[in-house]
């Protein structure tokens, strides 16, 4: 399999009026969102609200139906070329449970190109403190330890664009601190970081800005410096507001 390393690079993503249709199922409508070098943008909203639906967007694993998704000055035909400068977790851990950390992370690593693949794979799961079970096979991972083996295989390559959906999930406080360092080092480096997340404490410590979706649709924007009493006022306002108005139209 050839590696998927990219030269390309890029100072900014942006969503221009993208939607995306399932069926007769609409996902999204017409969001715009721009991401920038070295912030954190986080995706709230309730269940269903198409927030993971945009983070694939932005991943290139799924195209629009509308819109589009722009990596800098690249042509749209390029996006896949960025696929190289891309960190994504998901939901699923997309590991080899036979498989132990250690080699899933260098197979990644090799994926993306690395020329000391297993060196840098040892490395993250260092940081990630899986050093201890780095030969296990991840069939015997604890779900806190799959959400950190999930986490470095990210880290691969130090993204340009990191995408998180839900990354503090199965994690005890400790591990969510080095978390939230790790992405803060990223952020120091330039990394642009779209972070879906329920947790408003850790979205107000870490965001730089926040974007709330309601059914696919834009209720509104917030801006740091964000703190958690004011952020959870007014996420809980915009989702109030935006579903009293659809429900007054339909």
């Amino acid at each position: 399999m050839a590696p998927i390393q990219s030269e390309v690079d890029f100072d900014r993503v942006e969503a221009l009026g993208v939607s995306k249709i399932y069926e007769r199922h609409r996902a999204l409508s017409n969001v715009d969102l721009r991401l920038e070098r070295g912030k954190t943008t986080a995706l709230l909203g309730p269940n269903g609200a198409g927030k993971t639906t945009l983070l694939w967007l932005f991943s290139t694993l799924s195209r629009p139906t509308s819109g589009e998704v722009r990596f800098g000055d690249l042509p749209l035909k390029r996006n896949k070329e960025a696929r190289g400068k891309i960190g994504l977790l998901s939901h699923a851990s997309l590991t080899y449970g036979d498989l132990s950390g250690l080699e899933n992370v260098a197979f990644f690593a090799r994926l993306y190109g690395c020329r000391f693949p297993d060196r840098e794979a040892e490395q993250l799961l260092q940081e990630f403190g899986l050093e201890d079970a780095m030969r296990r096979p991840v069939k015997t991972y604890s779900r806190g330890m799959l959400q950190r083996l999930g986490l470095a295989r990210a880290w691969v390559g130090r993204p340009t664009l990191l995408l998180l959906d839900e990354p503090f999930t199965g994690l005890d406080r400790a591990s969510t601190m080095v978390v939230i360092d790790r992405i803060r080092a990223l952020q120091r480096q330039g990394t642009m970081t779209l972070m879906v997340s329920h947790d408003l404490e850790i979205t107000a410590e870490l965001a730089d800005e926040a974007l709330v979706l309601v059914r696919g649709r834009t209720a509104g924007r917030l801006t740091g410096p964000l703190k958690p009493d004011t952020l959870r006022t007014a996420y809980r306002e915009m989702v109030e507001t935006l579903i009293a108005k659809r429900g007054r139209t339909e």
